[in-house]
């Protein structure tokens, strides 16, 4: 490891080693996400804002009737 008076470590100079330091070529990276979870919190957010427009869609066409019947 190159370590500079001004600027830190040199990462690009040495190749780093660590507790999962390996490299395997013609591998594909195994992913961190878990999509059933990922795809219920996304149906359940897409309820929220749905019933959240439904309420500006009523309070709407309430405040219009109030001003239609004071007109």
């Amino acid at each position: 490891m190159t370590i500079g008076t001004n600027y830190g470590y040199d990462a690009f100079s040495v190749a780093q080693g660590g507790i999962n330091s390996n490299v395997q070529k013609a591998t594909l990276e195994s992913s961190n996400v878990d999509l059933t979870t990922q795809m219920t919190e996304q149906i359940v957010g897409q309820n929220g804002v749905e019933a959240n427009v439904q309420s500006v869609k009523t309070a709407d066409s309430t405040m219009q009737t109030l001003l239609d019947i004071k007109a």
